[in-house]
């Protein structure tokens, strides 16, 4: 029989008392973790055992917990999100809720006292101090019980000195703007200020990690297996696997639709650049991924797989067209291989607005087909340029550079088509309401499904009689776009060939005293249950895509919450600073955008499948502006939104 020493009995039992204090405290993280709710938040391990992602993922790197008071015992529950995705779970299961999910929303969101339940969202800003409570964009909850809800929470929690209120909604922010709400009250620059990272294509791809600026971008083309790190925002977005960037983007913005586009990840991260966990992976193989709320970089040995070849349908173009179109009627089925797709989305769009009367497009619209592009090329010997250009080796950035910069300069100095301008200046010249007109591009290599081309090519204004902003250049300089570095490059990584696109021009009025402007997508791009819209809009003419450093547009999404169509839910992600935080639209407007996009987006997709433009219904990326203090809504671009 084997005999233990008593030392090691004391040793046996020092180890097995440890083994049973350890499992003591594991038992009690896991029952910790296991609770589907608690009545306080004491510490911020509690508050991390129960919280999940937001709802929606309008601001990204934000840590969210629901939070639900029964208004009738007054008691306050945090719910854990592991089990409870929605309150309408929590309260049907724990606080017995009799009835089922229709019920629960027909007595949750309405504004009065006798309310069941109150529902909010307690939200963290990862790596702050900064806390703020919010309610669905559909709850109609009264200043009273606002107040009332905010200090109940706040007497609840250990942050309660941090705990702010987010005014969310235009209804809200009125009871603000009426001195009705006797909380803390922030817009979304409280948000942003301290937010450092945003997600913007999620996804998971294998590369070799490498660190570039934009200077560097401009000597070296980063390989195809790499997944880079960026000091700013490119110009032309390298053909990689992935992107992590230091820069903020607009959700419209053109490299966010370029990237969701190329189905890319893509994530911002302003403090990445110094970052040394980060710097650490440089030039080793690593796996990138993208969630909706933070990224991952590690080191793997896993096989780096080839992308899907991307190859569109070819491209079609007629120049056999020399007239110039009036695009106020609707062209030929083949008008897209003439006029370019741009300039028949407009006259699509004309067609649609004259029909229905419920918005308005830019006044004296008209087209310049491909012919005259095409002899402009041959004419001044422009085609053997571009025949040198295609012969250069594809990773000689500097030889391509130069060569696309001798085009457009030959493009640009070289005489135009006495006859062509001769025919514009008569038909602009009888015009005479509008003096200032836009000329833009309209390619037949843009604005397709599966290509948009957003920001490739570029735009000129003209002035009529004026000596410097003439006609003659605003056309030369809309041609000569299409030989952009970023326009080559992109249609490189499509693959499509270069001899085969061509340059029409789209004309109409310009706009000078436009008093807002900004993008609509006619889906909900944050909460994507619900049939929506998401807006960007800016006061002015403040671009919403490129804004300035610093500068916020209103940008809010809004649904028929439930399908039912009665009212219009809308949820502000940021407001303008601009405007001093406060919306630009007011909700009677933005209802009308709603109903609009909506009905424009049907029509289109009707259109579309007529002129075999494609054979899918599409979403709709709209821009859009208004004139005469917001009186006059102008639908001045449709495309498809590929997300």
């Amino acid at each position: 029989m084997l005999r233990v020493k008593p030392k090691n009995i004391n040793r046996m039992n020092s180890k097995i008392y440890i083994l049973i204090i350890c499992s003591f405290i594991f038992s009690l993280n896991t029952l910790h973790a296991q609770k589907k709710f608690v009545n306080h938040l004491n510490i911020k391990k509690e508050f991390d055992a129960l919280q999940g992602d937001p709802l929606n993922n309008k601001f990204g790197n934000i840590e969210s917990v629901k939070v639900v008071l029964d208004y009738k015992t007054k008691k306050i529950y945090f719910i854990n999100s592991s089990f409870y995705k929605y309150h309408s779970m929590f309260c049907i299961d724990i606080l017995h809720f009799p009835g089922d999910l229709g019920d629960f929303n027909k007595v949750s969101y309405h504004e009065k006292n006798n309310r069941m339940y109150l529902l909010a969202n307690i939200n963290h800003i990862a790596n702050t101090n900064d806390w703020f409570m919010d309610l669905a964009a559909s709850d109609k909850m009264n200043a009273e019980l606002i107040n009332y809800f905010f200090n109940e929470v706040k007497s609840s929690v250990y942050f309660k000195d941090n705990l702010k209120f987010y005014l969310s909604t235009p209804r809200i922010i009125n009871l603000y703007d009426e001195k009705l709400l006797k909380i803390p009250c922030v817009f979304s620059d409280y948000i942003y200020k301290n937010m450092s990272e945003q997600s913007i294509e999620t996804g998971e791809v294998i590369g070799y990690f490498k660190k570039y600026t934009l200077k560097d971008l401009e000597k070296i083309r980063p390989n195809k297996d790499e997944i880079i790190l960026l000091n700013e925002t490119p110009e032309v977005i390298p053909d990689v696997r992935g992107i992590i960037i230091t820069q903020f983007q607009t959700p419209l913005s053109h490299l966010v639709i370029l990237a969701k586009n190329r189905n890319i990840p893509l994530y911002v991260d302003t403090k990445a650049w110094d970052n040394e966990k980060i710097n650490a992976l440089i030039d080793k193989k690593v796996v990138l991924n993208v969630s909706k709320s933070k990224f991952t970089l590690k080191v793997t040995t896993a096989t780096i797989k080839p992308p899907k070849k991307i190859q569109l349908k070819p491209l079609h173009k007629n120049l056999n067209h020399k007239e110039i179109i009036n695009l106020n009627q609707l062209p030929s089925l083949d008008a897209q291989q003439y006029i370019g797709t741009k300039a028949l989305n407009m006259a699509l769009l004309n067609n649609i607005a004259s029909t229905t009367k419920k918005f308005k497009t830019p006044q004296y619209t008209y087209a310049i087909p491909f012919y005259y592009y095409d002899q402009h090329m041959k004419k001044n010997g422009i085609n053997e340029e571009v025949e040198q250009l295609l012969i250069l080796p594809k990773d000689s950035i500097q030889l391509i550079h130069k060569q696309l910069k001798k085009i457009r300069s030959l493009i640009i100095e070289t005489p135009i088509n006495d006859t062509l301008i001769e025919k514009l200046s008569k038909i602009i010249n009888s015009h005479n309401e509008f003096s200032h007109f836009r000329f833009r591009s309209s390619t037949n290599a843009e604005d397709l499904a599966g290509f948009n081309g957003a920001g490739l090519y570029d735009s000129k204004s003209a002035i009529v009689n004026d000596s410097i902003k003439t006609i003659s250049k605003a056309i030369k300089v809309v041609w000569a776009s299409i030989w952009n570095d970023r326009a080559y490059y992109e249609r490189e990584y499509f693959h499509i060939n270069h001899k085969d696109c061509a340059m029409g021009i789209l004309i109409h009025r310009a706009f000078v005293d436009e008093i807002a402007n900004g993008v609509i997508v006619s889906k909900n791009l944050y909460r994507v249950k619900y049939d929506g819209i998401t807006v960007n809009v800016q006061k002015g003419e403040e671009s919403v895509v490129e804004p300035k450093e610093g500068i916020l547009c209103d940008e809010f999404y809004c649904h028929n919450f439930n399908g039912r169509g009665k009212d219009i839910n809308i949820d502000y992600r940021s407001t303008s600073n601009l405007n001093n935080n406060k919306p630009i639209l007011k909700a009677t407007e933005i209802k009308r955008l709603f109903n609009v996009t909506k009905m424009a987006e049907i029509r289109i997709n009707k259109l579309w499948k007529q002129y075999k433009m494609s054979d899918k219904y599409l979403d709709v990326d709209i821009e859009f502006k208004y004139e005469n203090n917001y009186e006059t809504l102008y639908f001045k671009q449709i495309r498809p939104y590929m997300d």
